[in-house]
């Protein structure tokens, strides 16, 4: 493509970003979080991955943008990472030309594109093995139908998104991938995190003799090999983009410290002249940078990743938890670190420091969490002889 092309592309989508922080700064104040997600699909910037065809640069753009507004706001950030993954994991997984399930691809970006769609998606997945996390849903097939009963207990964009995504199991053992319009027998429950999480519109959901066209599902291959293969490439695409949101808001959290070490007075200097604050901010700064590159290494494991290759799926996995996980556990140290440094003014009430605080323990609680990437890590050093 002509790099004129692309340049001014990237303007436009620069501008448009601009203009999603400046909109979601107002709805800050005002909490309705309805009107931000309205104005984000009219823009093009939910949308990416339907228009770029490179894998990389699909995760780059949505990991900037989460990024950028994570910023602001990590709720907001980490609801549109849910839409993102699921989008780019379709987007780029390498169906064979030949499949039906290529042109079933091709036709489904091309109405989420057109008609804006946000996507939400349900369940999380706990172990590389038992990917589908959604054990509680279940399809069964009548004629051209299906039909859906079942819960999950989490779903972000509850309530706007236009969409549903969500893995079920059909009586035979195998599973399907459903995209579904919201509906009346799609209920939602209560808040999951309660205020906290407000932004992200995160509920429970249940699904109540939902009936479901055929031609609204995948069919995910009778092979256990290849049905885990797509899965698993779904759920590195999540763990490789979940850290965005945390490490925007923990660039955005050193910033506040570098201000504050220019007015706090100690021993009548500022705290930015202390040479062992230079060396704290220093070390939050190579925590938050390693960060960025492993996920910046997930995402390139994940361009990296060949249908089949069952080396190359499992280093792409691997890279996603390992990302992942430091860059959340660098996250929560990042924002103690500074607290420690600011003292009570870090806790100020209504400063984006306490907000912060409050939120970033989130990042190590989503899928997979530290106990289930503690076990899967075990289980390679019981298991195996050679590394």
């Amino acid at each position: 493509m002509d790099t004129t092309v692309i340049n001014s592309r990237q303007v436009k989508e620069n501008d448009a970003l601009e203009k999603i922080c400046n909109k979601l700064r107002e709805v800050e104040k005002t909490k309705d979080y309805e009107e931000f997600y309205a104005f984000i699909k009219t823009t093009q910037v939910p949308f990416i991955p339907c228009a770029e065809k490179n894998t990389k640069t699909i995760y780059q753009e949505c990991f900037k943008i989460l990024h950028t507004i994570g910023e602001i706001s990590i709720p907001v950030s980490v609801a549109l990472s849910m839409h993102y993954y699921v989008l780019a994991s379709i987007a780029a997984y390498p169906f064979s030309i030949k499949s039906k399930q290529y042109w079933q691809r091709e036709a489904l970006l091309k109405k989420i594109r057109k008609e804006r769609l946000l996507i939400a998606n349900t369940g999380s997945v706990r172990t590389f093995k038992d990917v589908s996390g959604s054990k509680n849903i279940i399809a069964q097939k009548e004629k051209d139908k299906y039909t859906i009963n079942g819960e999950a207990p989490f779903m972000s964009l509850s309530g706007v998104a236009d969409y549903v995504v969500f893995t079920a199991e059909l009586p035979d053992g195998t599973k399907a991938v459903f995209f579904v319009p919201l509906h009346d027998h799609i209920e939602f429950k209560h808040a999951v995190f309660g205020d906290t999480m407000q932004g992200s519109l995160t509920k429970s959901v249940a699904f109540k003799n939902l009936q479901v066209s055929s031609a609204n599902v995948i069919k995910l291959d009778n092979s256990e090999e290849v049905r885990c293969e797509i899965l698993v490439y779904q759920r590195s695409w999540f763990q490789a983009l979940v850290p965005a949101p945390y490490l925007g808001a923990v660039l955005c959290v050193i910033m506040c410290l570098k201000e504050f070490s220019r007015v706090k007075i100690k021993n009548g200097n500022t705290l930015s002249e202390s040479e062992s604050f230079l060396d704290s901010i220093g070390e939050l700064m190579i925590k938050y940078k390693t960060a960025c590159q492993l996920c910046e290494h997930a995402g390139t494991s994940i361009a990296d990743f060949r249908r089949g290759d069952a080396s190359s799926l499992e280093k792409m996995f691997e890279a996603s938890v390992l990302s992942k996980y430091f860059s959340t556990h660098f996250s929560e140290e990042i924002i103690t670190r500074t607290r420690h440094l600011m003292g009570s003014k870090f806790l100020s009430p209504d400063s984006v420091t306490n907000k912060v605080y409050k939120e970033i323990v989130y990042g190590g609680l989503q899928p997979m969490t530290d106990l289930d990437i503690k076990e899967y890590f075990s289980k390679i050093v019981m298991h195996t002889d050679t590394f």
